[in-house]
């Protein structure tokens, strides 16, 4: 564990040991006797001129040395979908010191209202990618970082996207972003075959569009890197006249030979966050059926799941006691924790819960 991350990790577990024997739960599965840590003592603060934060989804998150970062992001403010409420975009970032236990709150951060892009940890910062708003999608990509002490943003570091894109699956392969899947128009809300690379190497030669994978458009996938290869998995195939179909597929893309596999089994985790912690790729939660979104929706998959890629073998490996957010951003802040800020946990219901989970191999 490197310096940062080891100061970030005891400084979670500082802030909560008062609490930790009443707001945090381990479940211990026997196989490879992992044993997994929730703790709940963080929350998005309000932004000015509000008395409570109901939460946000598809904020883009990471973490810039020792702060945690949350920008943009939509949600219900005036209500629920299901009593005509309007969805509202977000310009606000939330910053978090480790060191100082201290929240910030800049409004207006972002320069227009965003959310549903993609985050890329970077070794300066946060590459924020893509996403939406009420006026369509968005091609831009930021690099968000620090800069004496405060956050900076900057749009004139990587090349814009060939299209506008949201609701997409990124991961980091190396120092190649690969995204899939997603919303790429501006007009019409539906699935689509996008995939794209950028070598951040060679910034120059800007985005790629690369094969899709062998199988439906998708959106609201899952991604994460392994042994030097993208994986994707689950997802939904949507657009106008269409039934919306959930895709519990899962693919694999290796670089170096520019070919795509379909993996065995199936990964209902439509709209869940990933990690890779040890060589396995960790999965959050998750979307495992369509429901109508109304007061009775009994909230999305609670579920940690475990990911072999030597195996191919998924795990339950136990149930979250807190709601795993959807549409939001798992952000690893060691080589064993991970921290989920905000996002969905049913239709139109957000959470300002910023969810720690430790994850040890005994």
């Amino acid at each position: 564990m490197n310096k940062i991350a080891d100061k970030i990790f005891k400084s979670l577990i500082a802030g909560s040991l008062c609490l930790s024997a009443c707001m945090a739960t381990s479940c211990q599965p026997s196989a490879r006797e992992t044993a997994v840590t929730w703790n709940d003592t963080l929350q998005l603060p309000p932004a000015p001129g509000d008395s409570v934060n109901i939460g946000v989804a598809g904020a883009f998150a990471g973490i810039c040395g020792k702060t945690l970062m949350v920008a943009g992001g939509a949600n219900f403010p005036d209500g629920f979908p299901w009593t005509g409420a309007k969805k509202v975009w977000h310009r606000t970032l939330y910053s978090y010191d480790f060191s100082t236990e201290k929240w910030s709150v800049y409004p207006d951060f972002l320069p227009e209202p965003l959310a549903y892009g993609v985050s890329i940890p970077q070794p300066e910062g946060i590459m924020l990618i893509g996403g939406n708003n009420a006026d369509g999608g968005s091609r831009a990509v930021y690099m968000l970082s620090e800069k004496d002490g405060r956050p900076e943003l900057r749009s004139d570091i990587y090349p814009e996207l060939p299209f506008p894109l949201a609701n997409s699956a990124g991961a980091l392969v190396g120092t190649k972003v690969f995204l899939a899947g997603g919303i790429c128009s501006d007009s019409v809300e539906c699935a689509s075959h996008a995939f794209v690379m950028l070598d951040t190497e060679r910034k120059e030669a800007g985005w790629q569009i690369l094969p899709p994978w062998p199988g439906p458009e998708l959106g609201f996938s899952v991604a994460a890197a392994a042994g030097g290869k993208f994986y994707m998995f689950g997802g939904r195939n949507f657009g106008p006249g269409k039934e919306i179909e959930i895709s519990t597929a899962g693919f694999v893309y290796d670089p170096a030979s520019g070919e795509w596999s379909t993996l065995r089994g199936d990964f209902p985790v439509m709209a869940a966050t990933a990690l890779n912690f040890d060589g396995d790729i960790w999965l959050f939660g998750g979307v495992e059926k369509i429901l109508s979104a109304d007061p009775q929706h009994p909230g999305f998959s609670h579920m940690l799941r475990r990911y072999n890629p030597s195996t191919g073998e998924l795990t339950d490996v136990c149930e979250s006691p807190y709601p795993l957010a959807v549409t939001t951003t798992a952000v690893a802040a060691s080589d064993s924790s991970a921290i989920i800020a905000s996002g969905e946990v049913r239709p139109g219901v957000r959470t300002p819960l910023v969810l720690q989970c430790t994850i040890r191999n005994n």
